[in-house]
C-alpha cells in the first residue's frame, strides 16, 4: 500500500480501495459518497448488428468485446454461420478486444474453414487491431477495409474454388482424336 494526502488513510497498490490505518477497514470515496452507494463496474453494451446478403453475413460489431460478453456473440455467430459460406465481422466500430474475443475469433474461423466456409474481417481501429499484430493474429485472420471489400473477396474465392484446372500438356491433335473415337457409334 501506498500512502495518500489523508493522515490515516492507505490505498492499496491496485489504487481500487482506501483502508483506514486505525482499523483496517475501506473507506467510502467521494464518488461513492455523492452516488450514496458503492460504484460497480458495468459491462460495456456491445452493439451487434446483421446484414444478410447473397455472398454471405456481415455481422458489425460496435462498443467492447469482452470475456462478459463473448456468449452473446458466439450466439449470434453461430447463428450467422448456419448455411452460409461466408462471414464477414465488422471490427470498425469496435472499441476495445480482449483474449477471449481474440479465442472466439479463431474458433469461428476454424469451424468456418472446416466447413468449406470463410471468415473475413474488417480492419477494426488502431487500438483493436495492434491486439491481432501483438498476438501475431494479423496473419492468421484475413482483413479487408471495409465490409464490401470483405465481400467481394468471398466472391472471388468463391469464383476461384470452381474452376477446374487443365491438365498441362495433355492436348490432342486432331488425328490422334479421330484414332480414340473410331469404333464408336453416334446417336
Amino acid at each position: 500500500m501506498e500512502g495518500s494526502t489523508d493522515k490515516g488513510l492507505l490505498r492499496d497498490t491496485a489504487g481500487d480501495r482506501i483502508v483506514d490505518l486505525a482499523d483496517h477497514r475501506p473507506v467510502t470515496t467521494d464518488l461513492e459518497v455523492q452516488a450514496g452507494t458503492r460504484v460497480k463496474a458495468t459491462p460495456a453494451p456491445l452493439d451487434v448488428r446483421r446484414v444478410d446478403h447473397p455472398l454471405g453475413v456481415v455481422l458489425t460489431l460496435a462498443g467492447e468485446l469482452d470475456l462478459a460478453i463473448v456468449p452473446v456473440l458466439q450466439e449470434r455467430l453461430y447463428h450467422a454461420m448456419r448455411g452460409k459460406a461466408t462471414v464477414v465481422i465488422d471490427l470498425s466500430r469496435l472499441r476495445f478486444i480482449d483474449s477471449s474475443g481474440l479465442e472466439m475469433l479463431v474458433r469461428a474461423e476454424g469451424q468456418l474453414r472446416s466447413s468449406g466456409g470463410q471468415l473475413v474481417l474488417v480492419r477494426g481501429p488502431r487500438a483493436v487491431h495492434r491486439l491481432f499484430e501483438l498476438t501475431s493474429l494479423d496473419s492468421h485472420f484475413e482483413f479487408r477495409d471495409s465490409p464490401s471489400a470483405a465481400l467481394r473477396t468471398a466472391l472471388v474465392r468463391r469464383i476461384e474454388s470452381r474452376r477446374i484446372p487443365k491438365p498441362a500438356g495433355t492436348r490432342q491433335t486432331a488425328a490422334e482424336l479421330d484414332r480414340d473415337l473410331r469404333g464408336v457409334t453416334w446417336l
